[in-house]
């Protein structure tokens, strides 16, 4: 069925799309020479500005903040000059939003917090605090208040590291496992310590073996590594808290109201590099790929315009239709080459003329039922649909709308091409 409906739309998403690319380090990409900063990145309202046109800015100097629960402050991705500001499509919200616009001027300086490399003398306020003041989000993609969830410590028994990699497309968390292994142990430890639990478990898509400098690692500080099935979809907190510890999480609630607090693996590195380097979040590893080239994995700093990334890899922007902001599968499109990356992006494709959307075209709905059997969350995609073509909204919630996660699972199955995911269909 999938062979069908991947040459009949002639659009291919493949479970093995990772291409070897576990094997390709990071190239760091040059700053960019202007920098669009969206004040708006993570869960929660965006902070106001903290600076004003003709400001000099140094990279990593706060240039926004908020006082509201979730609010994060957003930092300078480049050392230069505010240029303005200006109302930009965001590219999650699809929204008209306030973005800092910055040019690149001088040498680069940093603006960095303290440095505190002996986390043993930090209370766990302390660790939450600097999270926070560091701007770091979820950068599994969705982009909650990480110093948030390191809060509910009181409520919480088990901390699970988040890096299975379910998309397709991805191949950046296993490249940090690679690299930097001993920082990202750190920042586990420093998470569990602001947590205050002693039951850690790191989730890896990876067999046993693959790892070895890390598992090593992970051994020796006692914590427990999971080998997990490598299917699409798991990586989502609540279903890693039911596969590993068997806690199912109820619709109304969270992982943290079961005792169990997830984060991404890159989320380590950031709480790592902010408490013990006193780095602010301004930049992520992200895997490009495009038909033509081929995959790469590239350190990019938030900010930087899209067009400034496919100029680095050698792809014309002419050449390229449309991309695909993060996964494959859950990503957001843009035409805008303008657009600059976010926190929460960890991928970017490349898509050109030629390869179309699977959705352009599609058929009526032949209730075969693929949808509602592959729904990892189990819920029944086909009923929401239509309840969403009619427009009874209220009955939504006796559908369980809110358990959707997003994955694109019954899109992706459909034989008929149609855009069964709700979420997207609703927002």
């Amino acid at each position: 069925m999938r062979r069908y409906y991947e040459e009949k739309q002639g659009f291919k998403v493949d479970a093995e799309m990772k291409l070897g690319l576990e094997q390709d380090p990071f190239e760091e990409i040059p700053p960019p020479p202007a920098a669009s900063v969206f004040l708006d990145q993570h869960v929660g309202p965006p902070g106001k500005p903290l600076v004003k046109e003709g400001d000099r800015v140094l990279t990593g100097q706060k240039i926004s903040e908020g006082e509201e629960a979730l609010a994060l402050p957003v930092h300078s991705p480049i050392t230069g000059r505010v240029t303005g500001f200006a109302k930009l499509r965001h590219p999650i919200s699809g929204n008209q939003e306030q973005a800092v616009l910055i040019e690149a001027e001088g040498e680069e300086e940093w603006a960095l917090m303290e440095q505190r490399p002996n986390i043993e003398s930090l209370s766990a306020q302390e660790i939450i605090e600097r999270v926070r003041e560091a701007g770091i989000v979820g950068l599994g993609g969705a982009a909650f208040p990480a110093h948030v969830k390191l809060s509910r410590g009181s409520d919480v028994d088990h901390l699970i590291i988040n890096a299975k990699e379910s998309d397709p497309n991805l191949a950046c968390d296993v490249r940090l496992v690679l690299e930097r292994p001993e920082e990202l142990i750190s920042g586990i430890e420093i998470m569990a310590r602001a947590l205050d639990v002693e039951e850690v478990t790191f989730a890896t898509r990876t067999e046993e073996g693959e790892l070895l400098q890390f598992e090593k690692l992970l051994k020796e500080r006692g914590i427990k590594i999971a080998h997990i099935r490598p299917s699409y979809s798991v990586g989502s907190e609540r279903l890693l808290a039911r596969e590993l510890l068997g806690r199912e999480v109820p619709a109304d609630q969270f992982p943290p109201d079961v005792g169990v607090v997830v984060h991404n693996v890159a989320t380590c590195l950031a709480t790592a590099e902010a408490v013990v380097k006193g780095k602010p979040l301004i930049s992520r590893g992200i895997t490009f790929y495009a038909r033509e080239t081929g995959g790469r994995n590239l350190w990019v700093r938030m900010g930087t315009p899209v067009e400034h990334i496919l100029n680095y890899i050698g792809v014309s922007p002419e050449s390229v239709d449309r991309v695909v902001l993060g996964s494959i599968m859950m990503g957001k499109g843009a035409t805008d080459f303008r657009t600059p990356l976010l926190k929460c992006f960890a991928g970017l494709v490349a898509l050109t003329p030629g390869e179309h959307s699977p959705f352009e075209n599609p058929y009526p709905c032949i209730r075969c039922g693929f949808c509602d059997a592959i729904c990892p969350v189990d819920i029944y995609p086909s009923l929401l649909l239509e309840v969403l073509e009619k427009g009874k909204t209220e009955a939504l919630d006796k559908l369980n709308f809110d358990s959707c996660i997003d994955c694109n699972l019954c899109s992706y199955v459909c034989p008929s091409s149609i855009r069964v995911n709700p979420k997207q269909r609703a927002g």
